[in-house]
């Protein structure tokens, strides 16, 4: 048997022990047995295999240190928590067109921070994102946002001496964003269910890149650098 349908037979079993497991633990949830906090555990568990998937993208394929992840994570899920506070839109609506805003916004840094780290590699590129996270974790910290009649209203509590209190919302006013405190007032639309499908669209687009020209281009940067690009492959491109 050749390489190319062992890889396939092994991703059809992955996948179907994948199915297996949603199906089990489903059942599991719709009977009882699991209860709303380890649901809520699971939920996480999800979130956590896309990052580890996505991570896998730079750090295994492309052989790079990339340590800024949870940076975009935050931008994304921040984004997405403003987003479905103010719309009021059906849950199966909004889920999707939050992950559709929170990504794109998450997008758009990535490409910001991604340019002038293009050329750089190794520890350089590592301090670089570290930076970036660590730049976002502070302001995340110290972010402060609320809403009222009059609109949104934000502050940065940088010497640690305001609070909600300080953005003057009226009586019927609700705290978004209480700095270290994290995301206030949103409701969790997400499942078990969203999070699963997400996994498998994730793996998916990560397994065929991977087996793809480009995917190929990529891992043969990671695999000697000079002779991918002594044979014409534009490094900063495919990174």
């Amino acid at each position: 048997m050749d390489k190319a349908k062992w890889t396939a037979q092994s991703r059809r079993r992955n996948l179907a022990a994948l199915v297996l497991g949603f199906v089990l633990l489903y059942g599991m949830m719709q009977t009882g047995l699991i209860s709303m906090q380890y649901q809520g555990i699971m939920i996480t568990i999800g979130i956590y295999v896309l990052l580890a998937a996505s991570l896998n993208l730079t750090t295994g394929v492309l052989g790079e240190l990339v340590l800024g992840h949870a940076g975009f994570m935050s931008i994304g899920a921040y984004t997405a928590a403003l987003f479905t506070l103010h719309m009021d839109l059906p849950g199966m609506v909004e889920f999707p067109l939050a992950l559709l805003v929170g990504g794109g916004l998450a997008a758009v840094f990535g490409v910001f921070i991604g340019m002038p780290a293009l050329r750089l590699r190794g520890d350089y590129l590592a301090i670089v994102t570290l930076a970036f996270g660590e730049i976002i974790k502070e302001l995340v910290n110290c972010l402060l946002v609320g809403w009222d009649s009059r609109g949104l209203h934000v502050a940065l509590n940088l010497t640690g001496d305001k609070s909600i209190a300080d953005l003057g919302l009226e009586t019927e006013g609700i705290a978004i964003i209480k700095g270290a405190q994290g995301a206030t007032s949103t409701a969790t639309i997400s499942t078990f269910t969203a999070g699963f499908v997400l996994v498998l669209i994730t793996l998916f687009v990560v397994l065929n890149l991977k087996d793809s020209r480009a995917g190929r281009a990529i891992m043969a940067l990671r695999d000697n650098s000079i002779a991918a690009e002594s044979v014409g492959l534009n490094l900063t491109k495919y990174k």
